[in-house]
């Protein structure tokens, strides 16, 4: 078995989330972690993100983008200050294409486990695995319901999608 430790000055996580008048990004750091392979294939990992480290890189105004950023990491969003790091845990690959896999696992936010499942590259050059690929995941099933139509009724052009997008570079060393 090989275990490939993530570096986290090489890892990368962007996230997009859209609302009728818009969308907004931003990056949110790889805290530690590991990908596992046997037998050539992908057999489990966990990834943990520091919830923390959540940036917005669309704001420029610095007054909007503080009062967003508090926004996101209070009870309304994300309740860093009690929930400081999510996680990802692999429970299943599968290869459909040489270095493209469909990944299953439980991913974990706000202490709320839920099932996911989404497509990655992955390639290994010598003692280096690189990994590339994209989760959507809808929020409101981690307690974040802010905006949201589901909850909220009449919210009109202040409506938040549900689906948010996470955009990962991920880089481990055996």
């Amino acid at each position: 078995m090989a275990k490939f430790q993530m570096q986290q000055a090489s890892c990368n996580v962007n996230w997009t989330g859209k609302k009728v008048l818009g969308l907004h990004t931003g990056s949110i750091n790889v805290a530690n972690g590991f990908i596992e392979f046997k037998d050539n294939t992908v057999s489990g990992g966990e990834i943990q993100i520091d919830m923390t480290s959540i940036t917005i890189t669309d704001i420029e105004d610095s007054k909007t983008h503080d009062e967003f950023l508090a926004h996101l990491t209070n009870d309304d969003f994300f309740a860093v200050d009690k929930f400081r790091t999510s996680k990802l845990v692999i429970t299943n690959a599968t290869q459909i294409e040489l270095n493209k896999y469909k990944i299953s696992g439980i991913l974990t936010i706000k202490d709320i486990s839920h099932p996911v499942t989404f497509f990655s590259t992955i390639e290994i050059f010598t003692d280096f695995l690189h990994s590339l690929g994209e989760i959507v995941i809808d929020r409101t099933l981690y307690n974040i319901r802010y905006g949201s139509g589901k909850f909220i009724d009449n919210l009109g052009d202040k409506l938040i999608y549900d689906d948010f997008v996470l955009q990962f570079k991920l880089v481990g060393k055996l």
